[in-house]
């Protein structure tokens, strides 16, 4: 599971397919921390090559309803930075 969505790289290039994957997330009964990291596409998270950008955010557990990771993903799409995100 992952999210396509339009960003600017770190160097301000833009990336319209990019993806982004939960990589890590840990936390307490109240929150977690959730780590991701874009790509500049699929195909290049599938190669290896570097993320173009990585992100950290913290979440209440109250927040996520149903299966973990799904419901990881549908906070994401509310956040700012990845709006317009779809599932891939």
């Amino acid at each position: 599971m992952a999210l396509k969505l339009a960003v600017q790289t770190q160097f301000g290039v833009p990336a319209p397919q990019a993806y982004a994957r939960i990589t890590n997330f840990y936390g307490t009964k109240d929150q977690i921390q959730v780590q991701v990291a874009i790509h500049y596409d699929e195909s290049a998270r599938h190669s290896n090559m570097a993320t173009v950008k990585e992100n950290a955010h913290y979440i209440g557990m109250e927040d996520l309803k149903g299966d973990l990771i799904p419901a990881i993903y549908e906070v994401l799409k509310t956040y700012s930075d990845y709006a317009g995100a779809e599932d891939c």
